[in-house]
């Protein structure tokens, strides 16, 4: 059957055509060209072992989405995390930023003399992979159970991240 073909016959039979024959066919793609579409509608069992290169931004992004998701999620009253010296966290600033393979998951936390400031975690992405940055013998002991929850945060999201896609 030609798909340029502008009407259909009243003799036409759905049944008669090989639809793998058609995507197969020189006005569908080329093999070259082939699309995930494509792909799926063949049920190819061609593996796709190729990493996907994701743009920092966009990893910065889902990981913000994934950590927010896991804070809400885990915290009950996000004061019981806070040290003496602070007032205040809010859940809903968190926020990842990238600086060239590192990003940092961050809270705003509001201290006591009104000062507001960022206690962050760390990942850095290496070899195709994503690797917190363990630094919890360098934070002091009343700012723990807050470093604690962010680590969580952020293991959590890059699980999450790790499950649905192969980052490069």
């Amino acid at each position: 059957m030609d798909f340029n073909s502008d009407s259909i016959t009243p003799d036409f039979d759905a049944d008669d055509i090989n639809i793998f024959e058609e995507l197969s066919s020189s006005n569908s793609y080329s093999q070259t060209e082939r699309n995930p579409l494509q792909q799926i509608l063949l049920e190819e069992e061609e593996e796709v072992n190729e990493s996907i290169a994701f743009d920092s931004d966009v990893i910065a992004d889902l990981l913000q989405v994934l950590a927010h998701h896991a804070i809400v999620k885990s915290s009950g009253d996000p004061a019981n995390v806070l040290p003496a010296v602070a007032n205040d966290v809010d859940i809903n600033s968190a926020r990842v930023t990238s600086q060239e393979d590192e990003f940092r998951l961050s809270l705003l936390v509001e201290l006591q003399d009104l000062q507001k400031i960022r206690p962050c975690v760390r990942v850095r992405q290496q070899n195709g992979s994503l690797s917190i940055v363990e630094e919890e013998e360098k934070v002091p002991k009343q700012w723990l159970p807050l470093y604690k929850m962010l680590h969580q945060a952020l293991s959590s999201a890059i699980d999450s991240l790790k499950a649905t896609a192969q980052i490069a």
